[in-house]
């Protein structure tokens, strides 16, 4: 018997998906507190490496944590049948949108964010800085995932609108207008709210894989 879901859970599951990313407010002010014994504005860089390691691990705690509940109690998300093929044109809309990342992250570097982000890092602090990247990139899609059925849960029905990445846009991406402590950055908020939105479009380009769709976010967020 297919178990009845609350028309609202999946909603309140995308919002402390979002907030989430306040567990690295909990790093700095508990846990890196007491392990550095040093205020976050005078960290080193080896420091702030520490820092990006214990928000990932934080993250993927959560993560696992959400993730086997809903399989759980609901059976989402959903094991997706690995032999259904994939039709050329949702292909290339995916990577359509791909590409549009990859203008957007070009535009804020003026070259790969990769080679970018590497600059003035050693080995050990450009490692931690990816890592808490990839974990980030895991938020992402989990907003865009159970935003998704979180809307469609509502309305009753599948929907090709990227309901999830709107959702993302307008909490992850819209916080960007804020993230770096420096006033509105408009720029970097728009861009990130770009980026929601075509994120959205490949989950659902890619038929709702969570492994294809975090391969294509963290390229194009990552590379």
């Amino acid at each position: 018997m297919k178990k009845t879901v609350h028309k609202t859970k999946y909603l309140w599951i995308t919002l402390l998906c979002f907030g989430a990313f306040m567990l690295e407010l909990l790093s700095i002010f508990c846990i890196e507190s007491a392990l550095l014994g040093v205020d976050v504005g005078h960290y080193t860089a080896a420091q702030r490496s520490i820092h990006s390691l214990i928000t990932a691990g934080l993250w993927a705690v959560f993560m696992a944590v959400v993730v086997g509940w809903t399989r759980r109690s609901d059976g989402f998300p959903e094991h997706v049948d690995k032999s259904a093929r994939m039709p050329a044109r949702d292909w290339v809309f995916a990577l359509v949108c791909l590409a549009g990342c990859k203008v957007m992250t070009f535009m804020d570097w003026h070259t790969l964010k990769v080679i970018g982000e590497a600059q003035n890092k050693d080995a050990f602090q450009f490692l931690a800085q990816y890592i808490y990247y990839l974990l980030e990139v895991g938020l992402v899609l989990l907003i865009i995932i159970y935003g998704q059925k979180a809307v469609e849960t509502l309305l009753k029905r599948k929907s090709g609108v990227p309901f999830g990445g709107i959702l993302l846009a307008l909490t992850w991406g819209a916080f960007h207008f804020v993230s770096r402590g420096a006033g509105l950055e408009l720029w970097n908020g728009v861009s990130c709210m770009i980026f929601s939105i075509l994120s959205g479009f490949m989950y659902l380009k890619v038929g709702r894989r969570p492994l294809y769709s975090y391969v294509l976010i963290a390229v194009g967020y990552l590379l």
